[in-house]
């Protein structure tokens, strides 16, 4: 008679016994179930099991936590930061086990690399090095899901097993399992570009864009030396990484201010620069996306533009460091077009009626309304750090309304970027579009019998990035080019006339304003 597993007699296959314990594991409880892994994959990196079993229980334990991570990244993708305790605990126990599955997947790599024959253990070494590349470059991935900034470890992970997959002769080689499988090269080169693509300056959707784009064109970037042409590609510059071993990414060679040398390694991916900047042209002159290698949703305006930041940001990587005016005032801040079209005239009727007390349309702003510090400003916009309300509807490319409070006016801005520090902390970059709007409507010309329609705009008065004119945010399609708008200006009729929308964002359009006359 078998003895039972879930006891763990001392003679039960090893195997079968952790196989049936994580089947065990408690489906809707992944908070315990990421602590339970973490504990008994720590127990089995202090047994001492021989290298081929051990494998194959860091395989069982791998499998187990991806699939954790899978619900961890469902639920992020409903979330909103500040992340709430019942999704921050989860995902940060989650990353410690993949930390720790591809640790040990990197010690078992070095250990069948330096001690045994080589051809006696090609197969597993190949697979601890894969599968630990995988795990490194998915922790980084699920970390820019929560607009965290990337782990250390995960870079020093990814620079190791690239390094032993390159002694060993296959870092090129992909799985023979068909479809869009990746190469330890391809995942080290797809966390690369992902990272300098800034993914939290992404929006929550793009995101998924971003790495499908990578999964389909990272094969077009290769890794190389420097070797006797260092000279000639640090002058070239564009599209090329150098590699580091630190805990850092690698370095766009635009910003590397050490000269190159002959042995460093490269990551090169002007080829695949040029494939992108192809597919954007033709999309440009209507090319069918699939002809080009593209999702279907390519044709929407919204994806070319991302396509375009994407070019900007692999092609010409920018420091954002620049001189910054560092302060400590809090800010009221107001998420969403809708919300703070009535926030701008509430307020704009508080300052010219001296009411202690908001008015009623103010007083329902109550979800969409948070209280931010400042933590610097800079010539474009400011640094923001979350303290209390309502932050549910912060997005990426989101419009707000900030309002210092020291000061009387308003601000109208748009999240850039979006940083996800620890439970309940989290900081926005915000770009200012203007010092000051107005709450009004645009009448459009009646079709048929249709009465006139009324469609409702903020006016910016002074937008910085069009030279201080004027600008519109309007919802997307609905006030077309040439639209003409009348306004008294100092006691005089003053007609403008709408332009070709700049920027699309989350619900609206950033539209150009110019004299009707010209």
């Amino acid at each position: 008679m078998t003895p039972p597993r879930n006891g763990g007699p001392a003679h039960a296959d090893p195997l079968a016994e952790l196989e049936h314990w994580i089947g065990q594991l408690p489906p809707r409880l992944p908070l315990t179930r990421a602590r339970m892994l973490g504990t008994r994959l720590k127990a089995l990196l202090d047994a001492d099991t021989k290298v081929r079993v051990r494998l194959k229980m860091l395989e069982l334990v791998d499998d187990a936590a991806l699939r954790l991570s899978s619900e961890i990244e469902a639920q992020l993708n409903m979330a909103s930061l500040p992340l709430s305790r019942r999704i921050h605990n989860p995902l940060i126990a989650t990353l410690g086990v993949l930390k720790l599955l591809a640790q040990a997947y990197l010690d078992l790599a070095e250990q069948l690399s330096r001690r045994w024959i080589r051809f006696t253990v090609t197969r597993p070494l190949r697979i601890a090095i894969e599968r630990g590349t995988l795990l490194a470059a998915h922790r980084l991935s699920l970390t820019h899901r929560a607009y965290a900034i990337g782990n250390s470890s995960s870079w020093r992970h990814l620079y190791a097993f690239h390094k032993l997959a390159l002694q060993h002769g296959f870092a090129n080689e992909r799985p023979n399992t068909g479809g869009l499988a990746l190469s330890t090269a391809d995942h080290y080169a797809q966390a690369i570009l992902l990272s300098a693509a800034d993914p939290t300056a992404i929006a929550l959707g793009d995101l998924d864009r971003v790495r499908f784009y990578l999964q389909r064109h990272v094969r077009h970037t290769r890794f190389m030396l420097a070797g006797d042409d260092a000279e000639a590609l640090q002058a070239q510059a564009q599209g090329l990484y150098v590699l580091t071993d630190g805990t850092h990414p690698p370095i766009a060679l635009t910003r590397y201010r050490a000269p190159l040398q002959r042995t460093q390694c490269l990551l090169d991916c002007r080829e695949m620069l040029a494939k992108l900047q192809g597919q954007i042209d033709g999309l440009r002159l209507g090319v069918v996306p699939a002809r080009l290698g593209l999702p279907i949703a390519a044709r929407q305006q919204r994806y070319v533009a991302m396509l375009e930041t994407l070019h900007d940001h692999w092609a010409n990587p920018r420091s954002r460091s620049h001189g910054r005016t560092r302060f400590l005032p809090r800010a009221d801040l107001v998420a969403g077009f809708a919300a703070i079209r009535p926030f701008v005239a509430g307020t704009a009727l508080h300052r010219r009626s001296g009411e202690p007390q908001l008015s009623g349309a103010l007083a329902n702003l109550a979800d969409r309304t948070s209280e931010w510090g400042i933590l610097d400003e800079s010539p474009g916009g400011f640094g923001l750090r979350y303290l209390r309300g309502q932050a549910q509807y912060v997005q990426v490319g989101e419009i707000i309304a900030l309002r210092p409070h020291e000061r009387a006016s308003v601000l109208i801005g748009v999240t850039r970027r979006m940083v996800s520090r620890k439970e309940n902390e989290f900081d926005i970059g915000l770009e200012i579009l203007s010092a000051s709007s107005i709450s009004t409507h645009v009448i459009l010309p009646a079709s048929g019998l249709q009465l006139r329609p009324h469609v409702p705009v903020l006016l910016l008065p002074k937008m910085p990035s069009l030279g201080a004119r004027p600008g519109l945010l309007a919802p997307i399609g609905e006030v077309p080019p040439g639209t003409r708008i009348t306004l008294q200006q100092h006691g005089q009729q003053l007609t403008l006339k709408t332009g070709v929308p700049l920027e699309k964002l989350s619900g609206v359009e950033i539209i150009p304003l110019s004299r009707g006359d010209t």
